[in-house]
């Protein structure tokens, strides 16, 4: 039976261009989720989108003299560009958080915890520069971090540690702004009450841990702030630039002062953006607005997997979950918080104001999708911050994906060019290269339904370096003058190079394409899930094996130094 399965990923800033370290950190892993899914037969929604407010945006625009929307809406333009035209990520729906559908389905969310009892109003303090006369938003204070020592930690969350701040853990706070002190100043705001619904939340995080679906770095971190006991947190700020507090919805005996002038918290609303594109996509593009219930149904049947990098894991682990039980607990909640490292450049973190930057468009411009997502994946930041150097990409993309794949099947699909297929015979097909090739998709399988897209990757190499042995044991160019031999060998490295291009898809979709253009068959839309091997095989049956290949890869050329 097919699964229905949400793909959430992490929603971009839209302050700037996004480089290899969000490819490989979450776009091109969710972008095998999704194919993958495809094309095990699932129904699949993949959604996510630009992430309008917050104060990198804000920064942004007071830095260049313009206003917020006018940098949201340059970066979200190229967002679309990057995602749909250069990198041909398959979203179902790329959306943005600036819309009126999702600050509709943001104030739904945050009427329903307020009357099912889970936000509190609290006095707190909030930075107040004295020079703008005006409170600041987290980020525009910057400080010492206490529990590292980092000097530029920012107000809200240290970039170094992780560590999330209160108004005392940050030192000599000053002004992103005018570079002034800043004091700390009363101010009402409305907080979700983490510690009501921390037991719910625990029991959540403890029945996915049982499931062996989380990783286990995940869960410990995890359970880590669990141990420490979750506190109440802002879900406001005095802010002109955010989704607006539903003022007219709320209760008098619930509204604080200077409501006009607050706006939601960007950390509440953002995740929020998984459930309104959700039902955007139904209402827009299945044309059926209730059609995105079938993907949030509490189902065996249905799957939700999310995906970012290590610095969103406890608003995707904790505070995402927690609004969900707390709102509405016949949602589904996150099955598979697909949570990495990051992807580091010359051992150091990436950095544009530093210019240690790789930039996605120029990556896939000057050496094309496939390699790009071939060395991401091989490297993904699974377990571990990844590290990336031109010098390793050149050695992996020509050292595996060329000499290895490209070799393989060029070598094949060239020994085969003129031969008639209608001499092949399916009983020729050698027993250990169809078990070769059905342990490979069983392996494959297993590795992709748990995103360990690494171990699924070198799963496919393994198949690959199969082939190469198997052709060089039975010297196929050798065999020209024995035409029963030669079908048989033909069939059986056929049948593994057809295995290879065909598992090899979700993350090299361009070139299994091209594989099967020049065999002129129609690619599966489903893998198959029995008799791998001989469906395969049957395939080269009808393959049209009349021209010369040209290489599915091409060899890494790196400018001197």
């Amino acid at each position: 039976m097919s699964k229905k399965v949400l793909i959430a990923l992490a929603w971009p800033y839209v302050n700037g261009n996004l480089h290899v370290g969000h490819l490989g950190g979450y776009l091109i892993p969710a972008d095998i989720c999704a194919r993958y899914n495809r094309l095990a037969g699932n129904k699949v929604l993949m959604v996510s989108g630009s992430d309008c407010h917050g104060t990198p945006i804000t920064l942004e625009a007071d830095k260049r003299g313009v206003t917020p929307a006018d940098i949201v809406n340059e970066y979200h333009a190229r967002c679309n560009e990057l995602f749909f035209d250069v990198l041909g990520l398959s979203y179902d729906l790329y959306t943005r958080t600036d819309t009126s559908h999702h600050a509709q389905v943001t104030q739904e969310m945050f009427l329903g915890l307020l009357k099912n009892g889970y936000i509190t109003t609290q006095t707190s303090q909030q930075y107040y520069d004295p020079t703008s006369n005006k409170f600041l938003p987290d980020r525009y204070v910057v400080g010492k971090c206490s529990f590292c020592g980092f000097n530029d930690s920012r107000s809200d969350q240290c970039d170094n540690c992780g560590k999330l701040h209160t108004s005392d853990t940050l030192l000599e706070p000053k002004s992103n702004l005018t570079g002034a002190q800043v004091s700390l100043k009363d101010t009402e705001h409305y907080f979700i009450d983490w510690p009501k619904l921390q037991d719910k939340i625990a029991k959540f995080v403890n029945e996915s841990n049982n499931n062996n679906v989380w990783r286990h770095w995940v869960f410990q971190e995890t359970v880590g702030w669990l141990n420490e006991g979750l506190l109440p947190r802002a879900i406001t700020r005095d802010i002109d630039w955010g989704v607006p507090i539903p003022v007219d919805q709320i209760p008098e005996d619930l509204k604080i002062d200077n409501l006009e002038n607050k706006r939601f918290y960007v950390w509440f609303d953002a995740v929020i953006g998984y459930l309104s594109a959700s039902k955007l996509w139904a209402k827009d593009v299945a044309n059926d607005p209730n059609a995105w219930k079938e993907f949030w149904a509490q189902d065996s049947e249905v799957k939700h997997y999310y995906f970012m990098g290590k610095d969103n894991l406890p608003f995707h682990t904790l505070f995402w979950p927690g609004q969900l039980i707390g709102f509405d607990d016949s949602l589904h909640l996150p099955d598979f918080p697909c949570i990495n490292h990051f992807v580091n450049f010359n051992n150091a973190q990436l950095s544009k104001s530093r210019g240690n930057i790789v930039d996605s468009r120029q990556m896939v411009a000057d050496f094309g999708n496939d390699a790009t997502r071939f060395y991401l994946t091989l490297i993904g930041p699974e377990t571990r911050d990844a590290n990336f150097t031109w010098e390793d990409f050149a050695e992996k993309v020509n050292g595996i994906l060329v000499a290895n794949v490209g070799n393989f099947i060029n070598r094949v699909l060239s020994l085969g060019t003129g031969f008639d297929v209608a001499n092949f015979n399916l009983t020729d097909l050698d027993p250990k290269v169809v078990s070769s090739i059905n342990e490979a998709f069983d392996s494959a399988h297993s590795f992709l339904e748990k995103c360990e897209y690494r171990n699924y990757l070198n799963t496919v190499l393994e198949l690959s370096t199969v082939g190469n042995h198997y052709l060089d044991a039975c010297e196929l160019w050798k065999l020209k003058d024995e035409p029963k031999e030669f079908s048989k060998h033909l069939l059986n490295s056929l049948a593994i190079s057809y295995a290879v291009a065909t598992l090899l898809e979700p993350v090299t979709f361009e070139a299994t394409a091209k594989f099967y253009a020049h065999v002129n068959i129609e690619k599966p839309s489903v893998w198959p899930v029995s008799d791998v091997a001989n469906t395969l095989a049957a395939l080269a049956l009808h393959s049209d094996l009349s021209n010369k290949p040209t290489p599915l890869f091409n060899k890494v050329e790196l400018p001197s130094k």
